[in-house]
């Protein structure tokens, strides 16, 4: 897990350098959504091994920086999904069909956005947080399991803000980590995500 979060740290930080350093422009007016009511929402699934999840998000946020075209923050980011694509067998060279999997989660992370332009955005967020699966199988020797691990998960958006809204796509990854080896869900956990966001901040 170093490996993959320590590049995601330091990126970061560059870009939190590069923010803080446009410091002479005047801050724009603050949001007037409540910091108390969710600032975004994400739509879109997450795939890998054969299993597609779709997924819900929304987003607070809480910001520490922010200057005429940058803003910087910590994001505070429930998520659930459920598996609507399963993998034929979760056991190679037998017959043990995934009946369901479900995921929930609490992403703590820092996220920055960057507007340029008229109307285009840019951003991206990296965290972590506790997540709980829950799966079921058929014709093993387990017929579920349920799991609490901890979630690595980071996403980059590009889109497009129309006056006090802003839309757009999101790709990201996730992976699981401190997970039991012997979970057969755990593989069909996290992965690739694809999906749409709205922004009201």
């Amino acid at each position: 897990m170093n490996r993959r979060f320590l590049p995601c740290v330091l990126f970061t930080l560059c870009v939190a350098s590069a923010a803080l350093a446009q410091t002479g422009r005047p801050a724009p007016a603050a949001s007037p959504v409540s910091p108390w009511l969710p600032r975004g929402a994400f739509l879109g699934t997450s795939i890998r091994d054969g299993a597609v999840v779709p997924q819900a998000r929304l987003q607070w946020q809480l910001v520490f920086f922010q200057s005429r075209s940058d803003t910087l923050g910590v994001l505070i980011e429930p998520l659930a999904s459920f598996a609507l694509l399963k993998p034929d067998t979760v056991v190679e060279d037998e017959n043990v069909p995934m009946r369901s999997l479900q995921l929930y989660s609490l992403i703590l992370a820092v996220g920055y956005t960057s507007r340029r332009g008229p109307g285009l955005e840019w951003g991206f967020q990296i965290g972590t947080g506790p997540a709980w699966f829950h799966a079921r199988f058929r014709n093993g020797a387990k017929a579920e399991e349920s799991y609490w691990v901890g979630l690595l998960d980071g996403r980059a958006r590009i889109g497009y803000r129309f006056s006090s809204v802003s839309l757009g796509v999101s790709v990201g990854y996730g992976d699981p980590y401190n997970y039991r080896r012997s979970s057969l869900a755990r593989p069909y956990v996290g992965g690739l995500q694809l999906g749409l966001y709205a922004d009201w901040r």
